[in-house]
């Protein structure tokens, strides 16, 4: 005869025991001694951080104005971009955003109210600053300034272009569309024996066309006709020639905005209007040059430290190069003497700029290279 046996085990805890241990840190310890952290430290401990933050803001509640710095340069520097929401999460779970804190734990609010309301400058204008750190502590040759550029994907969709020669195509076709409805429109008044006429437009005009369909809701009132909507329902002569009116105007009123857009250039994206089409690096698994939206990003370097950037929306690096320069000018006072780039920005324009400004013609032009083989 068997006897079952059920064992039920109470205090059963599935835990492992474990001793406490000090887990407390240290900077000198915990941190590598060639960790970006302490670049930062060091040299946001050296710049007048008073230019970029406006201490008389900060109230007694808040946090302190230099962490809270030194967080968000820490941030961009590691990452290039931090949403507030990722900067509360690094204060909670990155050892050298704890040490910089302190151990406190500012919210996402906290890092939104610092950015918007104290801070003067953008973090972007630093980048000058730690040059000038950089070049007070290590010999650069300044006078040398190598430039190069590269085209970068906006974060917009492809789908969403603008063509200078089809915005100005279809606004002229627009426009001829309007001209031949005032002209129904004069017909119309002249068969209801209406002295009433308007003139034809010399050239696009948004709030003429308003106008005209403004006394023309009035003649509608007065003659009580009622408009209509909806399917199943029959509009009358004048409230048809009103919609198209109506919908001329707004065509041509987008096709105004998208060329305001548009400035200079032939192309924009319409979710990211400073963005233009340009071909992109070869794409090795559809075998074709992507056509995308995106940025021509200029950087010069002079003994391998990045000294300027420039951003641009000319797909050209032509045009580029004096702009880039000025940058460089009001940056750091003075420009490189020899300013080595490939033959995208060879022109006479560039050239004449390096004459006046005593910069060596290191730069080669389109066709360099076929002339010192036929020589």
């Amino acid at each position: 005869m068997s006897m079952k046996t059920n064992i039920y085990e109470t205090y059963y805890n599935a835990y492992q025991p474990y001793m406490l241990l000090d887990f407390s840190f240290s900077f000198e310890k915990d941190i590598p001694h060639d960790d970006i952290c302490r670049t930062v430290m060091a040299i946001t401990e050296r710049i007048n951080i008073g230019k970029y933050v406006d201490f008389s803001n900060r109230n007694t509640h808040g946090y302190d104005g230099v962490m809270m710095f030194k967080l968000l340069v820490l941030a961009f520097a590691l990452f290039g971009y931090a949403s507030t929401r990722e900067l509360e999460c690094l204060c909670r779970t990155d050892v050298r955003f704890m040490f910089i804190a302190q151990n406190q734990k500012p919210s996402h609010m906290s890092f939104e109210r610092f950015i918007r309301n104290d801070l003067t400058m953008p973090i972007e204008d630093l980048f000058y600053d730690i040059n000038k750190y950089i070049e007070s502590q290590v010999s650069i040759n300044t006078h040398v300034l190598c430039i190069d550029g590269t085209k970068y994907e906006a974060n917009a969709n492809k789908n969403t272009f603008i063509w200078r020669k089809n915005t100005v195509r279809n606004r002229m076709r627009r426009w001829k569309k309007s001209i031949q409805n005032i002209r129904r429109i004069n017909q119309y008044f002249e068969d209801n024996h209406l002295s009433t006429r308007y003139s034809l437009l010399k050239e696009p005009s948004i709030d003429y066309l308003l106008h005209i369909s403004d006394r023309i809701e009035t003649y509608m009132k007065d003659q009580h006709i009622a408009f209509v909507h909806g399917k199943g329902c029959r509009k009358s002569p004048i409230q048809r020639l009103y919609d198209e009116l109506k919908e001329n105007a707004l065509k041509l009123w987008e096709y105004s905005i998208h060329l305001d857009m548009l400035g200079d250039r032939n192309s924009c994206s319409k979710t990211d209007p400073d963005a233009t089409f340009m071909h992109m690096k070869y794409d090795y698994y559809n075998h074709i040059n992507v056509f995308k939206p995106g940025y021509n990003i200029q950087i010069g370097v002079s003994d391998g430290f990045i000294r300027n950037i420039y951003i641009s929306s000319d797909g050209n690096d032509i045009k580029t190069y004096i702009p880039f320069m000025e940058k460089y000018r009001e940056a750091y006072g003075t420009l490189p003497k020899k300013t080595p780039a490939d033959a995208g920005y060879g022109s006479y324009d560039n050239y004449s700029y390096c004459r006046e400004n005593d910069i060596q013609l290191y730069m080669k032009y389109s066709g360099y290279y076929k002339e010192k083989e036929s020589i």
